[in-house]
């Protein structure tokens, strides 16, 4: 503990300042040497200097006279600073050192009694002068200023040659002072009232203000403008028509949009009975961006927000229901997650949202809309496994059972038909509402390729050739993430290099599909046979046993590769 104490120093703000500031190294160069070092490589900012004049004093540096020493200010002895009551009490306990301040003048008892002590007063009387004000600014008229101005003008006139703006030489001329005082055109109006200073603070409109161009003049280029525009709009003036006015047939809109008549979309009497079909003709191409943004931003929100979809709905379920109101949808947006939409959006994504017409969002709408149904936790698995008649029934029961069976939440509440859960993987997802007009098609609609393929005897092969290059590959296993906008397309890793440079696996007809679908043993081991590489059967236990452990027990041909070649870099062959 001592030793402890002991190296824990503070420092002081001599050492503290000799830390922070670079101290001059302890080498320096001799005097001998810097001056011929000052004219062969000087430091920087330095000037070059000759060795033979490298101890002469430097000009710049040498000041010649006697150094003038300041004396007080004249300001400070006319007009001293005033003393302060302690400066002044000090003042005076200084002066009583004299005699003289200490004892009180006896002057008038030398004074004739006759003599009133307080009303005579002795010297001359001073005579007052004129005043400042008098000298600065006399009283005295224009006329005699001017005269006493130019009395003495006739000597500046010959010594200075000062002529006023405009004034000529006196030539002593007969009829001199006629022609040097004869001036040409109109006097510059001058006005002492501030007429000009209140004009250029007061800025005329363009109604009053002078036009830069001339009416006639821009008549004049318009009727020489190759302008179709401007030719346009002088016929227009000139036929009294509208400025606005359109020649020809306005084209009519036709029902169909393009995207009905491309993919054969149900006609209007048909949406009667698929009611959901009318979803792009209730919202405009505006309504329907708007919509899209705020339900990506919603599902984000929810996803990065809670950790299920179930714990999302009761969270915007304020009077706790089962069911989500435009009212709650707004109030939630608007409190936790300082969103300020605007009342019209709020209620068109409300009906784009509501699938059953209802007005309220129950929770297979609103894990469809609002959050994303896949990707984000559901949060059944708990409520199934709590419940094991629930999930006898979602294994075993039939069709009808399913439609009448509800799953109830923790509350108690109604939250799903059993018909609506899907199971993917050992998850429960709810199923998917379909919206868009083409799926929605009870017998869905077909291309020219596969009308063409319809035709009788015509022998389809059993295999069909894949073209291009494998895109995404939905058969691998996603890895969780923290951010769903983050996930890189899985797959899609093909490049010039490998359609160059063909690994073993591709020329043996092994596209990437195959190598990152999940396989069974027997696949795999067919695999590798048919690649020619011999694999031990501990081998090949082990590789299989350590990928199905990594993977949740999906084991595809390139997790067990990984798995072979980890095996083999442990005991030394890397080949």
């Amino acid at each position: 503990m001592a030793n402890a104490q002991e190296t824990k120093k503070i420092l002081t703000h001599d050492q503290l300042w000799d830390v922070l500031v670079d101290l001059p190294s302890e080498f320096s160069t001799p005097s001998n040497v810097q001056r011929f070092r000052n004219y062969t490589s000087p430091d920087v900012s330095n000037q070059r200097t000759h060795p033979g004049r490298a101890n002469d004093p430097n000009r710049r540096e040498m000041t010649h006279g006697v150094k003038l020493i300041e004396s007080e200010h004249s300001g400070t002895l006319i007009n001293p600073k005033k003393k302060t009551n302690y400066e002044q009490r000090q003042f005076n306990a200084n002066e009583l050192v004299y005699e003289r301040n200490r004892t009180k003048l006896k002057q008038d008892q030398a004074l004739p009694k006759t003599i009133d002590k307080y009303e005579t007063t002795f010297g001359i009387k001073t005579i007052s002068g004129e005043r400042v004000g008098d000298i600065v600014n006399p009283k005295i008229s224009q006329p005699l200023i001017e005269y006493d101005y130019e009395q003495p003008r006739g000597m500046y006139l010959l010594s200075h040659k000062s002529f006023e703006p405009g004034e000529q030489l006196n030539r002593n001329y007969i009829s001199g002072d006629v022609i040097r005082q004869q001036t040409f055109g109109l006097p510059t109006p001058v006005y002492k009232d501030g007429r000009f200073a209140r004009a250029s603070l007061n800025w005329i409109d363009k109604s009053k203000s002078v036009p830069i161009i001339s009416q006639t003049v821009h008549e004049y280029d318009e009727s020489r403008s190759d302008d179709s525009n401007i030719r346009m709009k002088r016929f227009l003036e000139q036929t009294h028509l509208d400025p606005n006015h359109r020649f020809g047939l306005m084209t009519s809109t036709d029902r169909l949009s393009a995207g009905e008549v491309i993919h054969q979309r149900p006609q209007l009497q048909e949406q009667i009975v698929y009611p959901n079909h009318n979803i792009s003709t209730m919202f405009d191409d505006k309504e329907l961006t708007a919509i899209a943004k705020v339900r990506a931003h919603l599902c984000s929100l929810n996803m990065h927000t809670f950790k299920t979809q179930l714990q999302a709905f009761q969270f915007y379920d304020e009077n706790q229901d089962g069911y989500i109101s435009q009212r709650e949808l707004s109030s939630t947006i608007e409190k936790n997650f300082n969103l300020n939409l605007n009342e019209s959006v709020i209620s068109a994504v409300m009906r784009y949202c509501d699938f059953d017409h209802d007005g309220q969002l129950n929770f297979l709408e609103f894990s469809n809309f609002l959050c994303y149904r896949v990707a984000h936790a559901s949060g059944l698995e708990k409520l199934i496994e709590n419940n094991l008649d629930v999930k006898k029934q979602i294994n075993n029961a039939s069709l009808h059972e399913k439609l009448v069976t509800v799953l109830k939440d923790s509350y108690g509440r109604n939250l799903l038909f059993l018909t609506d859960i899907e199971e993917k993987t050992g998850k429960y997802y709810v199923r998917k509402l379909v919206t868009q007009m083409d799926e929605m098609v009870p017998d869905g609609w077909k291309t020219s390729y596969d009308k063409i393929n319809e035709a009788p005897f015509r022998s389809e092969p059993q295999v069909k050739r894949v073209y291009g290059l494998p895109s995404i590959d939905n058969n691998q296993h996603d890895y969780s993430i923290s951010k769903n906008r983050n996930k890189h397309q899985l797959g899609a890793n093909t490049i010039v290099g490998s359609l160059l440079s063909p690994s073993i696996w591709s020329e043996r007809g092994l596209t990437e599909n195959d190598l990152l679908k999940p396989k069974t043993m027997e696949e795999i081991r067919d695999i590798f046979a048919a690649a020619q590489i011999p694999v031990s059967s501990d081998d090949f236990v082990y590789a299989w046993t350590k990928a199905s452990e990594e993977n949740s027990g999906h084991v595809s041909f390139a997790t067990f590769k990984d798995a072979l070649d980890l095996k083999n870099r442990k005991l030394g062959n890397y080949q």
